[in-house]
């Protein structure tokens, strides 16, 4: 035997770590370099600015490497005037950009690459971006990307790097200021740029993704106290668009591995992380800001100038250096990070050989333990499938090496719900298998996208609910639909049902894959366009890809007959989830036209059960939960069934008439008949999936069949009401003509030939939007028919023709600044809005209705009980929404007082104007707290709280304006009217004595008025855990009575100044403060007008409208500390305290007081996953004490 000889002495310690040291660097040095990125930004200064030395320093290290290199510029490369126009100094600016930019950089021994920032933007925003990108690339080797003023682009650097640069600054921009904005990008939304920086992370993900991008998502940068709030720019890291941003970029990438973020818009350099996800700033070219680096995370900050080098490994490390700009005026290396560890290799992972399993295995989706719930649950949530869950099945084993042509694992799939692998097979074909155990924390992250839940979510009650939710889908029934298609002649990928062991072919992904029930399926995509099961298509499109197509190319054409017949196909088998990603596109060429038909795919809802008393619930309060309908012989309501199908329909069926539906209908009905049913169920599931449950399947499908038409014609009846007709992008002509009975013809021309021909009729639709994309189009309307039906036409981009010889119901819509031309126009709307002009294919005219219950106690009021409906349309024109009418009714138990309260809200009554109408009255027992005027009106805590209450009848109606242009800026003007009438009961005694306005308090007074207010407030939603906020407002106003027998006048003006300031930069402690000033000129007003302090929202020690006067002023301050955050069995939560301190008064003409009320307290608060807060406080004062609750903060 071998023995180890250990050194006693210490003496070996150094040598010993010297050694170990030596050799982890010598394996640093030995490791393959795939590719090295340089790193900089900010070179688009000119006093002080050392960028010629870094990029010179960047030069040299390139020339002496060995390597493939890229430097990258991360944005700011102009000066703060961007890149002016000829007439306004842009050939100063190009000179700038040669001296400063393109000259240091020339002879750079690789790749070149300049981002967009801020001051690219600064001159006409996407305009100056595309003179600037062709300045750049013509006068260099350089890139510069995104082209175009687009928010992304990718680049392969090598076989195991990608970069991916995004424009922050196009996210950021307000893009009613850029009308041509997006015209060259295929990304048209804010949220299509998300989906597609998803889309880049998914498809690159066995590689090192690197994305450059001129904002950082992390950063340690010193803010100032008002940035630390949130600042009032959309430049501040803190404000809501930029966190709306970067807290998405973020999330997504802690879904994946290897992202790392590198930006240059905070001036230093730096290397942080957060939950794995690094960031490195290397913006530091010229004047430096400061940074605080936390040390004991790893992380690093830098005050001098410098630079950063990225270096990727082939094995999938790789490391960061910095080099700063020392005294001497030379370049060190200050600072080096190893980012990542090498990717788990097959080795690390272990499988069971073949001959441990038999052909078939029995197994469950769920155990046993995860559907078995008690009597309560089932009556609150249902029974759903749940059982069929939990019953193994017989299935047959998958190895994949027994396959023809030997698929082996590739990558992971992305879906929101199931967790899924790609596979590829010799001939290079593609294959998907997904667990049927679909992952519940991926769904609640879906639904969550602006930070990372999955690992906190993990074993929760929340997830049990969710998992829950999916029995209600029936596991096996779905594999029927294999033969039912077929025999309606319908393209899909024939989904079987599998148990697929850990093996080999799973290579690496045995780690979190195998060993679970799996359907397996051929992918529909083009490496599989030339199978037949998709028809030896020419290609095979996905649907963002179709929508491209469809309007880019005259000679595209859609099958609509087919398409329609899979749409009545979905709501014979009660599928609704058929959003756009459900949908492939399989290409044909006919006669010179390019034919496409759709291939449905993923099948997850149908023949699904929503049974028990809370889910009937949940739909009255959410209305997108309506979509969710068990399988019955009819559709309750066609219009929420389809929604997630609709969009697709508006776009893709446009010439279908009821016959050609129908026909669809009667063909579906005539071909899935009693046997092929059998035989279906029968021939596609496992034997011991048959149960009771599948029968009840099958008798509902025959039941459904039989009211197939009329459930069709109920859908395109809805569907018919509203219409969208879309041009190309090319120069179109519309012809619209106005026929007798109602009808209207619609025929686009591109080049003389016809792309589309639409005939609308008055007795199926009420409204026809019709967009002319881009190009010069022009729209012409001629003819004398009747019964017209209304339409909205909209230009898009370039300049358009409007030549109409009618214009009875016809709105245009079409940007201000543009060069259109007008012949004979009735009615036109000219706004750079870019949400009314833009054309987005989801876009629909819809309503909702939800109702939501209101309870609350207060010590005044009583138990407060009440209900809210909330009824919305949304059309063409919105801000956010169309028109909104928002009704509550509550009763107050103290004195069973009623208030009902309306507030209807219509968007754009002029550019980004919105009309309000606001309306209460009240019953005469609803009350008011009077306890006398002045600062020291005396309080006796034995009398009846009654004494102290008057009761009053109350009316009020007041018109508004309202300006709308950023979500945290409000601005609005009203004249009012209201009404006061007291109840003369026996507790209204004090009033007797009242020192202020006339002896005629208890007669009705009716007042007129007016009001003007303006709220900037930034602090989000108050019902979570704010962290950070300012809010600052005024509101003044005039009112007077309107009866001459009585002389009541005066005017107010109410300050506001709150903020929630975070202590701590994570906002774990912060201190929020609330000043509020109430100023009354004049001195002929009654109390009910009066200013007051006092309650839960000022001195909370005490009742509410405690003090009484012409003037008062008060500040409430907290202090506020989250103790701990721990996973719970529920959700995360946050359990903290506050502690809380008001002071305040009022004043009075001849009241010498000089005292200032004051209460102190506390709370404790419970916040569950960043959303919802509980907060329970105790108040004291010199002359009460009240426990007081609410949900979230009141500041």
């Amino acid at each position: 035997m071998t023995h180890l000889i250990y050194p006693r002495s210490k003496n070996f310690l150094p040598l010993i770590l010297s050694f170990l040291l030596t050799a982890f660097a010598f394996a640093q040095e030995e490791k393959e370099v795939s590719h090295t990125i340089y790193f900089t930004a900010n070179t688009g200064v000119e006093k002080n600015s050392v960028s010629d030395q870094v990029l010179g320093k960047i030069l040299e290290f390139s020339k002496e490497g060995q390597d493939s290199s890229t430097v990258v510029v991360l944005g700011n490369l102009t000066r703060k005037v961007g890149y002016p126009d000829k007439d306004n100094g842009r050939e100063n600016e190009e000179k700038f950009l040669k001296e400063s930019l393109l000259e240091p950089l020339k002879g750079y021994k690789g790749k070149i690459i300049f981002i967009p920032g801020k001051n690219e933007w600064n001159a006409k925003g996407h305009k100056s971006i595309d003179d600037l990108e062709s300045y750049l690339q013509d006068n260099s080797e350089a890139k510069f990307w995104p082209n175009d003023g687009c928010p992304i682009e990718r680049e392969t650097l090598s076989d195991q790097v990608e970069l991916v640069m995004v424009d922050s600054q196009w996210y950021l921009e307000d893009w009613d200021d850029h009308p041509y904005i997006n015209n060259k990008c295929e990304i048209k939304t804010r949220k299509d740029f998300i989906a597609q920086f998803k889309d880049e992370l998914k498809d690159e993900q066995n590689k090192t993704i690197i994305v450059a991008i001129h904002h950082p998502v992390l950063s340690n940068n010193k803010k100032g106290f008002i940035g630390r709030m949130g600042g009032f720019s959309s430049q501040d890291y803190y404000s809501t668009k930029m966190q709306e941003l970067i807290g998405q970029l973020e999330t997504l990438a802690e879904q994946f591995n290897d992202v790392i973020f590198v930006s240059g818009n905070h001036r230093n350099l730096q290397y942080l992380d957060d939950d794995g996800v690094p960031q490195i700033i290397s913006g530091a070219s010229h004047k430096i800001k400061g940074a605080r680096a936390k040390e004991d995370k790893g992380h690093y900050a830098s005050k001098k100038n410098g630079f950063s080098k990225l270096t990727a490994y082939k094995d999938g490390s790789s490391k960061v250096d910095f080099y700063t700009l020392e005294d001497n005026n030379q370049f060190r290396l200050s600072f080096s990070k190893n980012i990542k560890s090498k990717r788990i290799t097959i080795d690390e992972v272990d499988w069971q050989d073949k001959s441990t399993y038999g052909p078939t295995i029995k197994a469950s989706v769920y155990t046993e333990e995860e559907t078995d719930k008690s009597g309560l649950y089932k009556l609150l949530w249902g029974d759903h499938y749940r059982e069929v869950y939990s019953k193994k099945i017989e299935v047959p084993v998958l190895f994949l090496d027994d396959l023809p042509n030997n698929p082996v694992a590739i990558t992971e799939g992305g879906g929101k719900q199931s967790r899924s692998l790609r596979l590829r097979d010799e001939n290079d074909h593609e294959y998907t298998i997904r667990e049927l155990e679909k992952s519940a924390v991926r769904f609640i992250q879906a639904s969550i996208k602006d930070h990372y839940v999955i690992d906190y979510m993990q074993n929760t009650i929340a997830e049990d609910l969710v998992k829950d939710y999916y029995t209600t889908a029936h596991p096996y029934a779905t594999y029927s639909i294999n033969d039912l298609l077929d025999q309606v002649d319908i393209y899909h990928a024939k989904p079987k049902i599998f148990y697929v062991p850990k093996q080999k072919n799973l290579g690496v992904f045995n780690e979190d894959y195998g060993d679970k029930l799996y359907m397996f399926e051929a992918h529909v995509g083009d490496e599989n366009k030339d199978l037949e099961i998709f028809g030896n298509a020419d290609d095979i499109l996905s649907t963002k890809d179709m929508i491209l197509k469809f309007q880019d190319d005259k000679d595209v054409k859609i099958d609509e007959s087919t398409y329609i017949r899979a749409r009545i196909f979905d709501m014979l088998v009660g599928d609704w989830d058929r959003h756009q990603d459900q949908w492939r596109w399989a290409e044909f060429e006919e006669d010179g036209k390019k034919v496409y038909k759709a291939i449905p795919r993923d099948r997850d809802q149908p023949y699904s059960k929503y049974d028990g008393f809370m889910v009937g619930l949940l739909k009255i309060g959410v209305p997108a939960l309506r979509v969710m309908q068990t399988y019955e012989p009819t559709v309750k309501s066609t219009k929420w069934f389809n929604d997630a199908g609709y969009p697709i329909d508006k776009l893709f069926i446009n010439e279908a008439t009821w016959e050609d539906w129908e026909r669809e209908a009667k063909y579906v009905q005539a071909q899935i008949t009693d046997e092929v049913i059998e035989r279906s169920f029968r021939e596609n599931l496992p034997a011991d999936a048959q149960d009771e449950t599948i029968e009840q399947i099958k008798v509902t499908l025959r039941e459904r069949r039989k009211n197939l038409v009329d459930i069709t014609r109920d859908y395109f009846e809805y569907f018919k009401k509203h219409e969208v007709i879309v041009g190309t992008n090319e120069d179109n002509t519309f012809n619209i003509t106005r026929e007798d009975n109602g009808v209207t013809r619609i025929e686009i021309l591109e080049d003389d030939e016809m792309v589309r021909s639409v005939v609308y009729s008055k007795d199926q639709t009420k409204e026809v939007w019709v967009y002319g994309l881009d190009g010069d189009d022009t729209f012409k309307i001629s003819g004398d028919g009747n019964r017209l039906i209304k339409l909205k036409i909209l230009g898009g981009e370039e300049n358009d023709i409007y030549d109409f010889d009618r214009t009875t119901k016809t709105r245009v819509y079409d940007y201000v600044s543009k060069d259109n031309t007008f012949k004979n126009v009735g009615i036109k709307r000219l706004t750079d809005d870019y949400d009314t002009n833009n054309y987005n294919y989801t876009k629909k005219t819809f309503t909702t209705s939800s109702f939501l219950p209101v309870v609350g106690s207060d010590p005044d009021a009583g138990f407060k009980a009440g209900l809210t409906h909330v009824w919305t349309k949304y059309g063409l024109v919105r801000n956010p929404f169309s028109i909104q009418h928002t009704t509550s009714l509550n009763y107050y138990s103290a004195t069973n007082g009623l208030e009902l309260n309306y507030f209807g809200e219509f968007a754009h009554f002029f550019n980004n104007w919105n009309f309000g109408i606001e309306a209460r009255i009240t019953n005469e027992s609803y009350a008011l707290n009077y306890f006398g005027v002045g600062n020291e009106t005396e309080y006796d805590n034995d009398i009846d709280r009654d004494y102290n209450r008057v009761e009053m009848q109350q009316w009020s109606f007041a018109p508004s304006l309202m300006y709308k242009n950023n979500p945290n800026l409000s601005f609005y003007v009203k004249p009012l009217i209201e009404s006061f009438e007291l109840n003369e009961s026996d507790n209204n005694q004090l009033i007797d004595e009242l020192p202020i306005g006339t002896n005629d308090v208890y007669r009705h007074q009716i007042y007129a008025g007016g009001e003007v207010g303006l709220n900037y407030n930034n602090k989000g939603t108050l019902i979570a855990y704010p962290r950070r906020g300012i809010e600052l407002g005024i509101n003044g106003g005039y009112k007077s009575t309107i009866d001459s027998e009585f002389d009541n006048q005066f005017a107010y003006v109410n300050p506001l100044v709150s903020f929630i300031y975070p202590i701590h930069e994570s906002g774990a402690a912060v201190i929020a403060t609330k000043a509020e000033a109430d100023f009354i000129i004049g001195d002929q007003y009654e109390f009910y007008h009066a200013a007051t302090v006092g309650g839960n929202q000022s001195l909370r020690g005490f009742r509410n409208d405690r003090f009484l006067g012409e003037t008062s002023f008060y500040q409430t301050t907290d202090l506020r500390v989250g103790l701990t955050k721990f996973k719970t069995n529920f959700v995360p939560i946050r359990l903290g305290v506050t502690g809380g301190f008001d002071y305040g008064r009022v004043w009075l003409d001849n009241d010498n007081s000089e005292k200032w009320h004051t209460s102190y307290g506390g709370s404790v608060f419970v916040n569950g996953f960043n959303a919802l807060t509980a907060n329970i406080g105790y108040y004291v004062s010199d002359e009460d004490q009240r426990v007081l609750f609410s949900v979230g903060f009141r500041f």
